[in-house]
């Protein structure tokens, strides 16, 4: 299987967890068949272990919640096994689609709001303009690209790319992104 050679360490977002999600692309295969799955094998692909158990853990309770069949990785998958290893567990637990998710890119922005000087004409507002410092906030933007594989083709069938500002709250921005996601695989007929 060619699955994790597309795969990059999720533990960069969850380093910089993110704790509000908007979609910037989405896209589905158009040519693929269905039906819509109902078992999903969900992989974090990370360095940290920890990280990895609060990603799978947390898709796996939503996937759950919402009506479907779902199974963490990382209990049959250590961090890089051999693809067939891989193979072994997908047909084993049954899984119809494997969900993963891989930090495309994490950039540290500035954002300088300038006080807005005094009043009173002129004078004033160049007297003002002196005086006033602006605000400076410095933050992570966050962006990741969620990617669903068919397991018998081995193909992409779906993948969204999602946007945020970085926050340490890992497992509240893991339900956040599950929140963001699982409607949208059920609106395009991905997931039942």
């Amino acid at each position: 299987m060619k699955l994790f050679r597309y795969a990059v360490p999720l533990g960069a977002m969850l380093l910089t967890a993110c704790s509000t999600f908007s979609v910037s692309n989405q896209w589905k295969d158009p040519a693929w068949p269905g039906p819509a799955a109902n078992n999903v094998l969900v992989m974090g692909i990370t360095k940290s272990d920890t990280y990895r158990h609060v990603f799978e853990d947390t898709f796996v309770q939503q996937l759950q919640a919402a009506g479907v069949q779902a199974e963490q990785s990382y209990s049959q998958i250590p961090a890089g096994a051999t693809s067939e290893k891989l193979g072994d567990v997908i047909k084993a637990t049954g899984a119809q689609v494997i969900l993963t998710t891989r930090v495309q890119r994490v950039e540290q922005k500035v954002n300088v709001t300038p006080s807005g000087p005094g009043w009173g004409g002129f004078y004033g507002w160049y007297g003002g303009a002196w005086a006033s410092t602006p605000d400076v906030t410095q933050y992570d933007a966050v962006t990741l690209e969620t990617t669903v594989w068919d397991a018998h083709t081995q193909k992409v069938i779906w993948s969204v790319t999602t946007e945020s500002v970085g926050t340490g709250n890992i497992p509240q921005a893991t339900q956040d992104l599950a929140k963001t996601i699982i409607p949208r695989l059920k609106s395009d007929g991905i997931i039942r």
